[in-house]
């Protein structure tokens, strides 16, 4: 889906041609994955992707919502302060605002880290394309993009943590952070196929 709301959105680049995969089915593809940041999360973007992850707060979607609270005003220390938690979004408990606080805080910091454009992996890079099976083996929004991709087609992808690595991000193998917590993603995909 490539309407503006859609926490997956998917551009053709190049048409392919042949039959869609169906479920279950082996496909193969060439992809670069980059960092986009979450400069652009709108106030639902935030409920949904991190706020729903916070223990304990995710109670407050419905204020963060209803106040616009999207990345801009989110990483906007001089705006969304202790003191506007506790009046705009009335949290009572000194301690929930403090850990919202935090939790703001690591993640503007991760994007400092992490810069748009950043890329975390490429089948280029690997020197193999990636092989699996339609509904598994492919993080969802991969899994649903190529479902609608025919061989030979390129695409760009981009989608909301909750579609790609979530709350968790990606490490690599000795334990470095790839993709932070949180992180929207782009891809570049081709269906081999």
């Amino acid at each position: 889906d490539s309407s503006e709301a859609s926490p997956v959105k998917k551009l053709v680049l190049e048409e392919g041609n042949g039959e869609l995969p169906t479920d279950g089915s082996s496909v193969e593809i060439e992809y670069t994955g980059t960092l986009v940041g979450e400069k652009d999360w709108s106030a639902q973007d935030v409920a949904d992707c991190w706020l729903s992850q916070l223990q304990g707060l995710d109670h407050l979607k419905a204020e963060f919502i209803q106040n616009n609270i999207d990345f801009a005003l989110l990483s906007d220390t001089n705006v969304f302060t202790e003191e506007f938690c506790t009046t705009t979004l009335g949290i009572s408990n000194k301690i929930q605002a403090k850990k919202l606080l935090m939790a703001r805080n690591r993640l503007t910091k991760s994007q400092d880290e992490h810069p748009a454009g950043t890329v975390f992996d490429s089948s280029a890079e690997r020197g193999k394309n990636f092989t699996f099976n339609l509904g598994k083996g492919a993080i969802k929004a991969i899994d649903l993009a190529v479902r609608s991709m025919r061989v030979g087609e390129r695409a760009s992808v981009v989608c909301r943590s909750d579609y790609g690595y979530g709350s968790e991000g990606l490490r690599s193998s000795k334990g470095d952070v790839m993709v932070p917590p949180f992180s929207t993603l782009n891809f570049e995909l081709k269906r081999v196929c």
